[in-house]
């Protein structure tokens, strides 16, 4: 968690917490990583460079939906 925190969220618990929280109202993974995709990553320069954490972190989110 604090890898994600420190490499995909530029350090910041709250904006993880809040991206957590809006993920769980979604019905389907689909939608959740059509969000992360085109509302979350944009807002930290893509995650670029940071492939690794994000592979990890979008298998952590994808496994809440299974």
């Amino acid at each position: 968690m604090i890898n994600f925190i420190k490499n995909l969220f530029e350090g910041s618990a709250e904006d993880y917490q809040r991206v957590l929280l809006q993920v769980q109202t979604y019905s389907d993974w689909e939608e959740a990583q059509l969000f992360i995709q085109e509302m979350i990553k944009p807002d930290y320069n893509n995650w670029e460079g940071k492939e690794e954490y994000e592979t990890r972190f979008l298998e952590i989110v994808e496994k809440q939906f299974n």
